[in-house]
């Protein structure tokens, strides 16, 4: 197992964010800092009421394969869903069709906050204990600079939930691409707007505020603009929650492609 709870070595001017940071994500980060130690706890209700370890599983269960970074990876929820050496499936899955497309060789989760990093790194320090894979490092960093990482990197990059707590979501997404493989895979569950509900999204810009104070993200941006801006290429979007939630698999480079 490898545990990494450090930041970039790099110590340039150009490798510094911090200028460049907004109040909203000033806002983000010391949120995150404070809800690191209760927030599987707070979560993991909703969670399961809206079947988000469900998405996880099929997406992440069925798709990461080989070198795999995971950006925004908060407290390693998504942890148990990755196959390791394994190709078995829960039932359930089978009977839709799904198949392991490959089994994850190395794992790097990356994530901004250091109180959320250490939950992950306890959680990955478990997981080594109790299986024979130890190919697990945990980073700390802004995934708006992924810079210690070469380009083509690995084979998948995941992030899940964290468009909406980036400071410049689409800066994220063209890094995530700049690591990822040419025929790698980028894979998203996000959550924002749904430009179809005028109803709803008057609901989500309403409470976007307290939702910043609670949970430190931006649950009202535009997940399907920042994509296309991003020129990410679009294989499949599945759309759940009143079309609230994105569920994304695509490739690096290329013309983005406008969800529906």
């Amino acid at each position: 197992m490898m545990l990494n709870v450090s930041r970039s070595a790099r110590t340039a001017p150009s490798s510094c964010r911090c200028e460049r940071e907004t109040p909203f994500g000033r806002r983000s980060a010391e949120q995150y800092e404070k809800i690191a130690g209760s927030y599987d706890d707070k979560i993991s209700a909703d969670e399961a009421v809206m079947g988000i370890g469900l998405l996880r599983r099929h997406l992440i269960g069925t798709k990461a394969r080989g070198r795999v970074l995971e950006v925004a990876a908060g407290t390693g929820r998504n942890l148990d869903f990755y196959k390791f050496g394994e190709t078995d499936l829960p039932w359930w899955l089978k009977l839709l069709g799904s198949a392991v497309e490959g089994e994850v060789t190395e794992l790097v989760l990356f994530e901004k906050s250091q109180s959320m990093a250490k939950v992950a790194s306890k959680k990955v320090a478990r997981l080594s204990a109790a299986s024979s894979f130890e190919q697990i490092k945990v980073d700390v960093g802004d995934c708006t600079d992924l810079s210690r990482y070469s380009d083509e990197t690995f084979d998948t990059v995941i992030d899940t939930f964290g468009l909406c707590s980036f400071d410049d979501p689409v800066r994220a997404l063209k890094e995530m691409q700049r690591v990822c493989k040419k025929d790698g895979r980028i894979l998203l569950i996000e959550h924002g707007r749904t430009n179809t509900w005028p109803w709803l999204d008057g609901v989500l810009d309403d409470g976007r505020d307290q939702h910043i104070e609670k949970w430190g993200c931006e649950w009202n941006r535009d997940i399907d603009q920042i994509i296309q801006n991003s020129n990410l290429v679009v294989e499949w979007c599945d759309k759940w929650h009143f079309g609230t939630t994105s569920v994304v698999s695509a490739r690096p480079g290329g013309i983005g492609v406008r969800l529906t």
